[in-house]
């Protein structure tokens, strides 16, 4: 029985090998689409999910009244929470990022990334396999430190590391602990030092650690933040409000902080901060628009395999008739029918699978990812889930066909039903529908991002090459030596500085007041020539100059985001500003504004340009300690040439040791619209392969279509129809199905490319034009495939198809 029906399966599919062929291919596509999401999905999940507490500890973010959201936390809260909230068991503060530096082992000097530095119970929080030491000892002193396997390995070979000295920016620690990190966690650190000392810093508005608390089992996360406002309010909205002269409730309309509590397994990829972490954050949209994408892909190909099984069904209907006839039974029809598509959807698994491992390493390094297809759980899953799509997609044409009356078919006579017939044009219309959808998005996405490409930022940053720096001892005396000695080459125009960096990086917030108008800010420090360097315009006043001395203490420049919050945007030159920071030399009271810049983008085009002042390094002398990076203004000639230079210089005289890594500041903000250009790249690639898989199953029906009515052809000939009303009958059914399908797409694709664009605060309207164009597109591509086929038809001979008539 086998055997035989393994026989009927081959020679069907030899016979029909259009339709198997545009079958397995357009369901592997789906499948090893869906894999590949679902691969880089289980990847971006699985952070934090071997830490055995990660039900229990949550990192405590801030939500401001002007509706940012800050992912660091005050030194003085975590004790607080502790004491006041029973619901909290303990804390752990660090720094937020990893530090890299030079490391003093014996009488080598290794330079060393992703060091954190935070209190001794560290590992009490991120439980990594120990493989020398323990975690105990590593709290008693915090002169101890650990170091994962890899560094290990790396400072002291096969050696042991335990009791083991090193010296980190002049402070001698003894390791205590060897640990392995297995999975993913919020911190993957080569090296955890410890703060000197227990950070006593009791103000409630410097935001600068990051903060984990652990909590008992199944904490009300309502309840905890209500709470944590709770010690907030009474901590610090009462005491300064009472200090400014103000209601606790004008205090927190205008600088009111609510913490939040994130469990420590959504950070990376639901985080609503926009800082998850120094592992960085997942791309939650571009999952989903994935995810969304393949699962249409697989609807195109199940689509495609029902309307071709049916299609195909009435060249079958004698073989139905005959085994009818023998016998067989409704219920084993079925069967056997729809095993021909289950053994047909096991190929295309197969082949997903193959072509999956082929795709895999290029899908790694344009995602930078290690993703294996090793993961047995998940291949369980989809081939379940394959088998489910084959069970579903094989019942429906199996139905049809075992629903043929064994009379009828025998004698010739088998009708199109009207319910078939609509039926298949619904499935089809499906097709065009997402099709459509498809290249609709495709070219707004391909508009958006080439809209950020072109969109001029508010600086030229093409010939500023930008370097940073790793040591942290006199990092602003260094960059005054390398600023007047760099600036004698020839091919170095000008060098300087600033610390709110284009492309993203540390920045400083605090409110800037005006009259009873209170603003969160950003605080840029530069230096005098840094506006000409970066080629930023002013619209009103003056630039900071050296030889006033008040720009150097009381003078500042806005941006025009603050002058319109302030109110003071058609005469700001002379207002008098207070800032929510002071200094030892500088109380931050009535700063003069001299200028007011054009805004310019800083982080990229997705978030509003900051409300900034402009102030310079002198200003507060605190502001030193974020200064990071060194700007070279160089000439187009020679650039590799003046690289060399400028990296030979730093190495003898700057920073010895340490990497210089130069990165020019057009190229670093070009880093802000990445995952846009992701998102386009794979839209467009998998635009290309739905309108593929729909071509080849438009062209395989439109042959099955066209050959039952070549009997029709013939006798419209015959009758004296031209070639033209012949072709125009054959192709006008599946022109009307593309566009009913256009005019249902329109509404759809606006819907969903309008929620797209809103995630950008600088975009392009709406355009119009895709949504004509696309019907246009698709119309033209039908009338191309089914044409062919028409004309062919029109070619046929006629005593053939009349002989018996």
């Amino acid at each position: 029985m086998l055997r035989t029906w393994l026989k009927l399966f081959f020679r069907n599919s030899k016979k029909n090998w259009l339709n198997v062929v545009v079958n397995i291919l357009g369901l592997t596509l789906g499948f090893a689409g869906l894999l590949i999401v679902l691969l880089y999905f289980n990847d971006e999940l699985s952070y934090n999910k071997t830490n055995p507490d990660k039900n229990e500890i949550f990192r405590v973010i801030h939500k401001m009244s002007d509706g940012d959201v800050w992912a660091t936390s005050t030194n003085v809260e975590g004790p607080k929470y502790k004491e006041d909230i029973p619901e909290i068991k303990d804390y752990y503060l660090s720094d937020s990022w990893y530090e890299n530096s030079l490391v003093k082992v014996g009488d080598k000097e290794l330079y060393t990334r992703d060091i954190l530095k935070g209190e001794p119970n560290f590992f009490d929080f991120f439980s990594f396999k120990i493989v020398e030491g323990n975690t105990e000892t590593f709290k008693q002193t915090r002169n101890n430190a650990a170091l994962s396997e890899k560094q290990a390995k790396i400072f002291f070979g096969k050696e042991s590391a335990i009791g083991k000295s090193i010296d980190v920016s002049g402070r001698i620690y003894t390791i205590t602990t060897v640990y392995k990190i297995e999975g993913k966690h919020y911190f993957m650190p080569e090296m955890v030092l410890q703060y000197k000392k227990q950070p006593l810093d009791i103000r409630w508005g410097n935001f600068s650690k990051a903060l984990f608390v652990k909590t008992v089992e199944n904490p009300n996360l309502a309840d905890l933040e209500e709470k944590a406002l709770a010690v907030w309010y009474e901590n610090e909205v009462l005491p300064s409000s009472k200090r400014d002269g103000i209601t606790p409730e004008k205090f927190m309309e205008k600088y009111g902080t609510t913490p939040v509590f994130e469990a420590i397994e959504d950070i990376r990829l639901k985080t609503i901060s926009d800082d998850a972490g120094p592992e960085g954050s997942g791309n939650y949209q571009l999952i989903l628009i994935m995810l969304s994408l393949s699962v249409l892909l697989i609807i195109i190909s199940c689509v495609n395999f029902i309307n071709l099984s049916i299609a195909s069904a009435t060249q079958r209907a004698k073989e139905v008739g005959v085994k009818k006839t023998f016998g067989l039974s409704k219920a084993t029809l079925v069967r056997q029918y729809a095993l021909e598509i289950v053994l047909q959807s096991f190929i295309a698994f197969l082949l997903s699978l193959l072509f999956v491992e082929l795709l895999l390493p290029y899908f790694n390094e344009f995602m930078d990812k290690e993703i294996s297809i090793l993961e047995i759980d998940l291949l369980v899953k989809v081939a379940l889930l394959a088998i489910v799509i084959s069970l579903l997609i094989g019942i429906i044409p199996a139905l049809y066909l075992s629903k043929f009356k064994s009379v009828e078919v025998l004698k010739g006579n088998i009708s199109r039903s009207k319910k078939g017939v609509l039926a298949r044009n619904i499935m089809l219309g499906i097709q065009f529908l997402i099709s459509g959808f498809f290249l609709t998005g495709s070219i707004i996405i391909n508009k958006q991002v080439g809209y950020m490409i072109e969109k001029d930022l508010g600086f030229k940053g093409d010939q500023v090459v930008m370097v940073s720096m790793n040591k942290y001892k006199d990092r602003y005396k260094n960059y005054l030596l390398a600023k007047n000695e760099l600036v004698k080459h020839p091919n170095i125009e000008t060098v300087t500085s600033n610390s709110f960096i284009i492309g993203g990086g540390s920045s400083n917030s605090t409110n800037f007041n005006y009259k009873d108008i209170s603003v969160q800010t950003n605080a840029n420090a530069i230096d005098y020539n840094y506006l000409d360097v970066m080629n930023i315009k002013l619209v009103k006043g003056r630039e900071l100059k050296e030889e006033i001395a008040s720009d150097t203490t009381k003078n500042v420049l806005i941006n025009e985001t603050l002058a319109k919050a302030l109110h003071i945007y058609d005469d700001p030159i002379g207002k008098k500003l207070s800032a929510g920071f002071q200094g030892d030399n500088n109380d931050g009271k009535n700063l003069e504004v001299v200028g007011m810049v054009k805004d310019y983008h800083i982080t990229g085009l997705d978030g509003k340009i900051p409300p900034t002042v402009f102030m310079h390094w002198n200003s507060f002398d605190w502001m030193k300690q974020n200064f990071w990076t060194i700007q070279f203004k160089i000439k187009p000639d020679n650039v590799e040439e003046t690289l060399d230079f400028i990296e030979e210089y730093w190495n003898e005289n700057i920073e010895q040791g340490y990497p210089f890594n130069p990165v020019f500041v057009d190229k670093r903000f070009a880093r802000t619209y990445k995952k846009y250009e992701k998102q386009q790249t794979l839209f467009f690639i998998l635009t290309s392969i739905v309108i593929m898989v729909s071509l080849l199953g438009l062209f395989a029906l439109a042959t099955l279509t066209i050959q039952q009515r070549l009997k029709e052809v013939a006798i419209r000939k015959t009758l004296g129809a031209s070639v033209k009303e012949i072709i125009f009958q054959l192709v006008k059914s599946f022109l009307k199905i593309t566009v009913i399908a256009s005019v249902i797409l329109i509404p759809i694709a606006y819907y969903f490319m309008q929620n797209w664009l809103e995630n950008f605060v600088y975009r392009i309207n709406m355009p119009i034009w895709p949504y004509i164009l696309t019907p246009i597109v698709l119309v033209i591509l039908v009338f191309t495939v089914v044409g062919v086929k028409a004309v062919n038809a029109t070619k046929i001979d006629l005593i053939k198809y009349l002989k018996f008539e």
